[in-house]
């Protein structure tokens, strides 16, 4: 069935790429010279899902490289991060994972990079449908966000885009216990699913991630795998 799944998704995508490409106002802002990468998806029963933004990384001469969503079929670091994930949620990555990004197409640069133009508020009706058409093929499985931009195209109202509420973050959170944590409700967001927002690889560098993220793991493990 993944296999089916894996090439009707990489057909439609295609298709929604060449509109892209067509379209006067989008058009400048991709690049149409590579081709978008496969879907993610673990060998076994998947009780996974993760959900990324897109696979435009920093540096250009890398982003050939990656024909994998999230290039977790190569060693590095986000492949090491989401593992530890699976491995806390007693899970496999390459068994039990389906990961799939938003946004399929590389842009010319990383669309936070991109200023003068709402990459987001542009893009996500032409994904939108596909990525919605992927998650109900798995309709009980557990979803997680990488990244807040990601969350905040997603959610209705950006002032629930930020990752940190739902970790539980206060001012004086090294003093005090964590605030409750929580997830984006259904109705909060354009999925129509409910997701656990998770910060991307790089703010774990950033002490309040770093110490919260075993906690928060746990609170998916209880909220949505028992």
């Amino acid at each position: 069935m993944l296999d089916r799944i894996r090439q009707e998704v990489a057909e439609e995508a295609k298709l929604i790429f060449k509109e892209i490409i067509a379209n006067e106002s989008l058009a400048p802002h991709v690049d149409p010279r590579l081709p978008i990468p496969d879907v993610f998806f673990g060998t076994g029963e998947i009780k996974l899902i993760v959900l990324g933004q897109d696979p435009t990384v920093k540096d250009a001469k890398k982003r050939r490289e990656i024909t994998v969503t999230l290039n977790l079929n190569k060693r590095g670091a986000v492949r090491n991060y989401l593992s530890r994930v699976c491995r806390e949620l007693e899970l496999d990555l390459d068994l039990n994972v389906y990961a799939t990004n938003l946004f399929k197409n590389f842009f010319v640069k990383p669309p936070t990079q991109i200023k003068d133009f709402e990459i987001f508020e542009a893009f996500v009706p032409h994904w939108l449908p596909l990525l919605k058409e992927e998650l109900a093929t798995f309709p009980n499985i557990p979803i997680i966000t990488l990244g807040q931009p990601l969350l905040r195209a997603l959610v209705v109202d950006k002032s629930k885009g930020l990752v940190r509420k739902y970790w539980g973050y206060a001012i004086d959170w090294q003093e005090n216990p964590p605030l409750p944590f929580s997830f984006v409700l259904p109705e909060d967001n354009k999925l129509g699913r409910r997701f656990f927002p998770f910060p991307h690889q790089p703010s774990l560098r950033k002490p309040f991630y770093k110490v919260t993220l075993p906690a928060y793991i746990d609170y998916l493990r209880t909220q949505a795998f028992t």
